[in-house]
């Protein structure tokens, strides 16, 4: 091997100095909402927004409609922005025409006619993709129609007086004589329609159903055809690209521009985010280090390409122009540090690596490479980390540290002995050499060794990082997105999820976060007969969880529910009475009496308007305080895991559950002293979080912990398990559904919380609550009670995303009311969804599920 010259080892410290690195900026606030396909595309898959599906809005002293509109291009833009249908017999538009000799680029139209409300592009300072206000007011007092534009404001007379309804079209419409499927290419979002200065309906297109959006109060139902939900981006990852390279591959990252690097023994390749386009830059002299185990790192401010690798002792620089290699050798050399970390000291221009994997052991050290003696160097840490490899590393905005999170290893560092997923957060100081522990999640927190991607992405606004993550001992599995608190260990699952195959060093992935472009990158690759197939997802930043994004409408009225709560009330009352008078039960000695008093006052606070100490368990878990205010924040993961045994297994069982039993799920490493220390210093944090709730306290009985949840403090979970349990002889069905359905459709029981001793919770109340719903749907009728039916359909694909009765049920119902194509959308998304799960195609047709 040749070592670089003394000139290139004096100023390879520049390489690394970036003062800029951090400047760039990136949006910590999720795009939102709804994109219009245009002209691009045929006519009946151009994209609709009704506001009035229902019923016209009536304004007797006139109103003000406010949105802000984007333009995707200022070309082959003709359409309607919006369609006002008044008395459904007069059309005020506002139409884009920007290519018409005779018309203004955007313009009010007034029964086929023009006004003097017309603007150019350039009036208001019109650029592509640019959010710009757009404010409509109705004045029945003067008679006039006003349109403010990016604060330019233009004034129509028009008798107002004479208008009392109104309809709203964006983009694409079916209404009568007025029809449309002439739509300008734009975005739209945070729509307001308010009467005498008061907000009347209000969509901001963020949340979102299928087809289908609700107003802020969820009392007025927007329909949309072909949408394109822009905060969707957020929650699903794009192929971008897939391509081949050659032996030896290793993959960098420019987020400023937004470029992928990938290099081979044969060259370099670039991908170019912003336009699509990849470039390959054969190789004329020099290479990259012969070894599966070399890394590949890109300078920032330099444009300069690095590929090291520790064992070999390499360090070779990449000229772009002349497409060379600083490294001469070609021997091959076997992995030593395979898939270790790596990272640098933008200010001191200083290279580090840490861990790795080679010769049956697991590497624990920290190594620098020093530019004077052109050789690594072991450093000499103040504290150290278990030896592995498979962890994500990333650097903190200052640059001066860096957090190293996860892997695969051992203690000992041996392979024999032990070999273990590691599940905790460290961070490396790069001035003083010091290693400090952040936190650790408990043994067992997974029943799969999870692994994770080379890099992690920092989100210190929002106190968390991203990695990807996937299972080590599975060849053919999904990486999934994971989001962990930076101060406690907690986390979730993100977005969907992405194929791989992982086969240790015939495989890798890494995260980037593009600042150009404002996404998260992954990149994948495996080895396929000598060559490796790299492919590229991208998806919007932040990301999101799926149910970030979904919007529930309310099944029925405030009103309706009170009814169904009476009822439900005196039924259950009489019926406990009634048992009670025939038999008195047996109580056991330390077990609480079953209170039906205590029942009454429970389930009147489910609708008291004024703030009231909530726990929720359903669609995630949450906690208010008895003041109203969210201290989920407070709960640490082991404190949630604790609230959640003690919790689930009272309502359940009215002993609660046993000391040793808690001991065993939460700290089964630990003898008998220290797992009682750690019970009784959790369970004192915890009583200290449920004094803020109220009147919800642990109590103790013969070694049994047990919860006890007062009348003025709410949990769905305990409120879901009395509504299944109550008799049916004493509730009447329709009441226990529609009291049911209130909050099972917020989503699965803690889909957040991944651990072994929930899943028979999770089944059982997953299981009873589909029983319940599908048991109920066989008696509805398809037309009277279409909307009960799709709630129920929504409700159980909470549950089970690939449930077949609720796809018949929602398909036939969305299809008999004239929704074949929402319908299909449905169809769609299960049959992709079905084989992704069973690697099978799903065996009805479309025609079968609604027929």
């Amino acid at each position: 091997m040749l070592s670089l010259t003394r000139t290139f080892l004096r100023v390879l410290p520049l390489l690394f100095f970036v003062t800029g690195l951090f400047a760039q900026k990136v949006s910590t606030v999720p795009d939102y909402g709804l994109s219009f396909a245009s002209h691009e595309v045929i006519k009946d898959q151009r994209t609709s927004l009704n506001l009035t599906p229902e019923a016209p809005f009536g304004f007797d002293n006139g109103f003000e409609l406010s949105f802000n509109l984007s333009f995707h291009r200022l070309t082959n833009a003709y359409g309607y922005v919006v369609r006002i249908i008044a008395n459904d017999s007069v059309n005020i538009d506002l139409l884009s025409s920007p290519e018409h000799s005779e018309f203004h680029d955007m313009g009010i139209i007034v029964n086929n006619k023009q006004t003097d409300i017309q603007y150019e592009f350039l009036d208001v300072k019109l650029q592509p993709a640019l959010w710009t206000p757009v404010r409509i007011a109705f004045s029945p007092q003067t008679n006039q129609i006003t349109v403010t534009w990016n604060g330019v404001k233009k004034t129509q007379a028009f008798p107002v007086s004479q208008l009392k309804t109104f309809r709203f079209f964006f983009g694409a419409n079916d209404f009568g004589r007025f029809n449309t499927a002439d739509v300008p290419p734009m975005s739209i979002k945070d729509v307001v329609l308010r009467d005498n200065d008061k907000v009347a309906a209000q969509w901001e297109l963020k949340r979102h159903a299928v087809n289908e959006v609700y107003d802020s109060q969820k009392e007025r139902v927007a329909f949309v055809k072909n949408p394109t939900w822009l905060i969707d981006q957020h929650t699903k990852w794009v192929h971008r690209k897939n391509f081949v390279i050659g032996k030896y591959p290793g993959v960098a990252f420019n987020g400023k521009d937004g470029i992928l690097y990938a290099s081979d023994v044969n060259g370099v390749y670039t991908l170019n985010l912003q336009h699509g386009e990849i470039q390959f830059e054969k190789i004329t002299a020099g290479n990259a280090v012969h070894t599966d185990a070399n890394q590949l790192l890109y300078v920032e401010q330099r444009h300069a390409l690095i590929n090291y690798d520790v064992f070999t002792n390499t360090l070779s620089h990449y000229n772009p122009e002349r497409h060379t290699w600083t490294n001469h050798d070609t021997a091959y050399h076997e992995p030593n540090y395979w898939h270790n970390n790596k990272f640098y000291n933008a200010a001191t221009g200083m290279l580090y690596a840490f861990g790795g994997y080679g010769f049956f052991s697991y590497k624990n050290a920290f190594w620098q490479y020093d530019t004077v003696a052109a050789k690594w160097v072991n450093l000499k840490t103040k504290g150290t980390i278990p030896p592995r490899y498979l962890g994500a590393s990333g650097v903190t905005s200052k640059g001066d540290k860096v957090l190293i999170f996860g892997g695969y290893g051992s203690q000992s560092g041996k392979q024999e002995l032990s070999p273990q997923s590691f599940y905790d957060l460290y961070t490396f100081d790069m001035n003083d050499h010091s290693v400090k522990k952040l936190w650790e999640f408990p043994e067992g927190h997974s029943t799969e060794d999870l692994v994770f991607s080379n890099s992690l992405v920092i989100n210190e606004a929002d106190s968390c990082f991203y990695v990807l993550s996937f299972p080590k001992n599975k060849y053919e599995s999904h990486i999934k997105l994971r989001r962990y608190a930076l101060r406690a260990p907690e986390t979730e699952v993100l977005a969907d999820s992405i194929p791989f195959r992982f086969h240790d060093e015939h495989s890798f992935c890494d995260l980037f976060l593009s600042r150009a472009t404002n996404e998260l990158v992954a990149v994948t690759a495996h080895k396929e007969k000598g060559q490796y197939k790299v492919d590229v997802y991208t998806i919007n930043y932040p990301p999101l969880r799926t149910q970030d994004v979904q919007q529930q409408p309310v099944t029925a009225s405030a009103a309706g529910y009170y009814v169904v709560l009476a009822f439900g009330i005196g039924a259950i009352v009489l019926f406990i009475l009634l048992r009670k008078k025939s038999k008195a039960p047996a109580v056991q000695a330390n077990i609480p009496v079953h209170d039906a008093a205590h029942d009454i006052d429970f389930l009147k606070n489910l609708h008291e308007e004024k703030p009231v100490a909530t726990v929720n368990l359903f669609g995630g878990f949450q906690v208010f305080d008895k003041t109203g205010h969210d201290i989920t924040g407070k709960f640490t993961m082991t404190l949630k895991e604790l609230f959640a045994l003690i919790l689930l297994h009272s309502v359940k069982n009215e002993k609660g559950i046993s000391t040793t039993e808690l001991q065993e799920y939460l700290w089964p490493d630990k003898d008998e002293v220290s797992a009682r220390n750690n019970r009784n210093v959790n369970i004192k944090k915890l009583r200290t979080l449920l004094e803020e709730i109220g009147n919800i306290t642990i109590e103790n009985n013969n070694s049994y912990l047990r919860l006890d949840i007062g009348p003025e403090v709410f949990c769905d979970y305990q409120a879901v398990f009395k509504i299944l349990n109550a008799d049916s002889s004493a509730v009447p069905e329709n009441q226990k559904i529609e009291l049911l359905l209130k909050y099972v459709k917020r989503g699965s029981l803690l889909p957040n919380l991944q651990t072994g001793w929930l899943d028979n919770f999770k089944s059982d109340i997953s299981n009873r609550v589909i029983d319940a719903l599908l048991a109920y749907s066989a008696k509805l009728d398809t037309y009277k009670d279409d909307k009960l039916l799709l709630d129920i359909a929504d409700a159980i694909f909470n549950y089970d995303t690939i449930n077949q009765e609720a796809l018949v049920i929602k398909c036939s119902v969305l299809n008999k009311k004239g929704k074949y194509s929402l319908a299909r959308t449905w169809y769609d998304h299960f049959v992709k969804e079905y084989k992704n799960l069973y690697a099978e195609n799903y065996p009805k047709t479309f025609d079968d599920v609604i027929s």
